[in-house]
């Protein structure tokens, strides 16, 4: 290798040292400081990692305000999903069931759809107590 190219090569070298090194150091062009990033990210994770997260509405109680639905296809539809996250979360069968008998006592539904809800309790019912009973 001639002595011109290995020249150039450290050349090359050291300019991208001295690039690199200026945009590290530089702090004030940079915008924050490496501290305030660490901190910036550390609260995210915490907040991430926070099981505490009551400001955040379940996705089932979106799905349920569709139950004022004067369209039958969509009431069914928001019943349906209702009882299958119902039978799928453990957690939320109970605040479900409640949702879908406050769904019964309403009286502006028809029979049809009270009959559909009646049986979609049963079967949440019938499937949950399977479950904690195997």
């Amino acid at each position: 290798m001639p002595y011109t190219s290995q020249f150039a090569i450290i050349n090359k070298i050291k300019n991208i040292v001295r690039k690199t090194g200026r945009l590290l150091k530089n702090e004030a062009t940079s915008g924050i400081s490496e501290a305030i990033a660490r901190k910036i990210q550390k609260s995210a994770c915490d907040v991430m990692r926070n099981p505490d997260r009551q400001q955040l509405t379940p996705p089932y109680m979106v799905i349920a305000e569709q139950l004022q639905s004067q369209d039958p296809v969509i009431f069914r539809a928001a019943v349906f999903y209702l009882s299958a996250i119902a039978v799928n979360e453990s957690q939320t069968t109970d605040n479900i069931v409640e949702i879908l008998n406050k769904c019964i006592e309403k009286s502006n539904i028809g029979k049809e759809q009270l009959e559909y809800v009646k049986m979609k309790v049963a079967e949440i019912r019938r499937t949950t107590t399977s479950k904690s009973g195997s």
